[in-house]
């Protein structure tokens, strides 16, 4: 099993950077996806995500605590190399105008893959996530 964590400090609130996240849409406004789809509400919804070359990742939110800003979800088709695919969102309040986010996943990397290169493209990809975040959400 391989595992990828990105913590970082950024400049929301973590009412707001949890209310973001948390609704499990509109993903694009602060990620390198083009566009997502989401279908239900809560534990169990479901989210298409379209990268810019139109490959689609297709998730599944599975684990949902407000009280402890805490999300999880599972990709349950996608383009990746990788199977197996879990990922842990947490937030956490700094101060009153910043916020720390954890974004991990744990999965199984394809034989004859590298493993490193597709830890490499996570943490890009968390990262970009939370450079957007900061920039979308005003403190």
């Amino acid at each position: 099993m391989t595992a990828v964590n990105v913590t970082k400090t950024i400049k929301v609130t973590a009412k707001d950077a949890w209310e973001t996240i948390s609704s499990f849409e509109g993903i694009e406004k602060f990620s390198p996806v083009a566009r997502s789809v989401k279908t239900g509400e809560g534990v169990g919804a479901l989210r298409s995500c379209f990268m810019p070359d139109d490959a689609e990742i297709k998730e599944e939110l599975t684990g949902l605590n407000n009280e402890k800003m805490h999300l999880q979800y599972i990709i349950t088709s996608g383009p990746f190399p990788f199977t197996d695919y879990v990922s842990d969102v947490l937030v956490k309040e700094v101060s009153e105008t910043t916020c720390e986010v954890s974004w991990s996943s744990q999965f199984i990397v394809n034989e004859g893959v590298p493993e490193a290169a597709m830890v490499e493209l996570l943490e890009g990809f968390y990262n970009a996530i939370m450079q957007g975040l900061e920039e979308l959400v005003p403190a």
